[in-house]
């Protein structure tokens, strides 16, 4: 049985669920509570922030990608006849933001700690960056009955706990697919990298192939009509042939010329840009022009 809004504020003012003055009205939804995050006890960009110490920025934010700690302003104090169930809110659910948790909050949770609350792992697996402050309602915590009697298990706190097991990962702030995109990014920048100079290098000896040839034709064609053998031509097929191998031989010219440039300097970014104004701006127009 989930406990609807009148009940569960029943429990609230009976001093269940949550420990005094953490918990406030206007959270309470139909049949569940608004779980807030607190400016504590986070994990953010591989820093920890311990309970007490306040996190340095107006925002949380989450990269895509990247692994975050949450905690909750509220503290628990769970009664023995019910258990909570952790849930995503919609409106950062279809942001990306994905928990990495244990749903279930069990019975006397946090009723032998005073200041015990939930902290949350979660991933953003969504295109933007995920922007939180500190009092959002991020998370759903719904109430269930428990039938029987719940065991007493004692438990060390949460955040020393989670804190000890994260100790031994290399990078708790990225998740394994983030890891292998980037690893991928790279490999694929490596190998675009190694293959630009070669696919070059051969526009360039295409280039001067064609250019020999056309200027082996031109050579013959601009020989006297009798050393030439080509008297079927008039004067002016001649010339006329002559300006389209002069406009060939330019035009290969200038693609073996472009490409040679590329091999030795695969790079445009790579060029030292200058700092004067002036300069700066002609040789922009310059590169535009070029390619």
């Amino acid at each position: 049985m989930i406990l609807a809004q009148d009940e569960i504020l029943k429990r609230l003012c009976k001093g269940d669920i949550f420990r005094e003055c953490t918990w406030q009205k206007a959270c309470l939804k139909e049949a569940s509570y608004a779980l807030r995050i607190a400016d504590d006890a986070l994990l953010i960009d591989g820093k920890f922030y311990d309970p007490g110490k306040k996190y340095d920025g107006d925002y949380i934010r989450i990269e895509p990608g990247k692994i975050a700690i949450l905690s909750t302003k509220e503290h628990l104090n769970m009664p023995k006849d019910l258990v909570g169930k952790i849930g995503m809110r919609l409106e950062y659910a279809q942001q990306g933001l994905t928990g990495l948790m244990g749903i279930q909050v069990d019975p006397r949770f946090g009723h032998d700690k005073p200041a015990e609350r939930l902290y949350i792992r979660v991933a953003n697996f969504g295109n933007e960056t995920i922007q939180l402050s500190p009092g959002d309602e991020v998370f759903t915590f719904e109430l269930h009955q428990v039938k029987g009697k719940a065991p007493k298990i004692k438990r060390e706190p949460t955040w020393l706990r989670m804190k000890d097991q994260l100790r031994y990962q290399s990078n708790a702030s990225w998740s394994y697919v983030t890891r292998v995109e980037n690893n991928l990014s790279g490999e694929t920048e490596n190998l675009r990298n190694y293959l630009q100079p070669l696919v070059m290098f051969g526009v360039f000896l295409v280039a001067v192939s064609i250019l020999g040839v056309t200027l082996s034709v031109f050579l013959q064609t601009a020989s006297p009509a009798e050393d030439f053998g080509s008297s079927w031509l008039t004067l002016d097929e001649r010339r006329l042939l002559l300006w389209v191998l002069l406009i060939g031989i330019a035009g290969t010219a200038w693609v073996g010329l472009a490409a040679g440039w590329r091999f030795l300097r695969p790079y445009r970014g790579g060029a030292q840009r200058p700092t004067t104004g002036w300069i700066r701006k002609y040789w922009r127009k310059f590169w535009y022009w070029l390619w």
